[in-house]
């Protein structure tokens, strides 16, 4: 699936051969819970976060990853408590995705392209994009089966494993499961992995993760150009 086709797809699901993990049967039964209370904590403060992110599409036929992409994510909480996300890829090119209001717009400046699409009764999905960033356990807990799944170190920071199953049957055609690495240090995902069932995956990294950063709304509203050829998906 392309790059632009994912984002697409992601959109208006919410509208963005690996090592083996750890057996999660080998951990204590109580570490899931640990680690849910201490995201817990965070959502109950939680109103935006803010990190610089890496992605890379895992090809399973190929058995190799396609080129990175870096980029700002940002992720706020609105006060009717729906989802305002911005993620805005830098290198190699440039392409800006938004949700806001139940709308999600795709725009690519260098070809002058934008896809709008309307997310209808799947805009409380937003936070799929966001997914662990300032949840409740409670929430996380009514679409996934979550499994603990040990420890790791990722760029020198100790973090929990924890793998989300979609109850969903139409989500875990696309996507079968969500793993996500909690730094301890602030109970944040600093990696997202996003497995398909046919073997590929996407891979994402954060840093410089900063929680509850001043960002304005504005940044979620894109004023396209009038001659940007648009696509609008219902």
């Amino acid at each position: 699936m392309k790059k632009t086709g994912r984002l697409l797809f992601l959109a208006v699901l919410i509208a963005a051969a690996a090592a083996e993990l750890p057996d999660s049967r080998a951990q204590s039964p109580g570490a899931l819970e640990q680690v849910l209370d201490r995201m817990g904590a965070v959502g109950r403060e939680f109103h935006s976060f803010e990190a610089r992110f890496s992605q890379r599409q895992f090809i399973a036929v190929l058995q190799e990853f396609d080129s990175a992409e870096t980029g700002l994510f940002q992720y706020v909480r609105a006060r009717d408590g729906s989802a305002l996300l911005r993620q805005e890829v830098t290198v190699p090119a440039v392409r800006i995705l938004t949700i806001k209001g139940g709308v999600a717009t795709i725009y690519q400046p260098r070809i002058n392209q934008a896809s709008i699409v309307n997310l209808g009764k799947n805009k409380d999905k937003a936070e799929y994009l966001a997914l662990g960033i300032g949840q409740t356990p409670a929430k996380l807990r009514e679409t996934f089966d979550i499994e603990y799944r040990g420890t790791e170190a990722i760029d020198g920071s100790p973090c929990s494993i924890l793998v989300l199953k979609p109850k969903s049957r139409a989500a875990a055609a696309y996507f079968s499961s969500f793993t996500l690495w909690i730094k301890t240090a602030n109970s944040l995902p600093v990696q997202q992995k996003l497995q398909e069932p046919n073997g590929n995956y996407l891979l994402v990294k954060f840093t410089g993760e900063k929680l509850n950063p001043r960002i304005p709304e504005s940044r979620f509203e894109q004023k396209l150009p009038k001659d940007v050829e648009i696509q609008r998906i219902k």
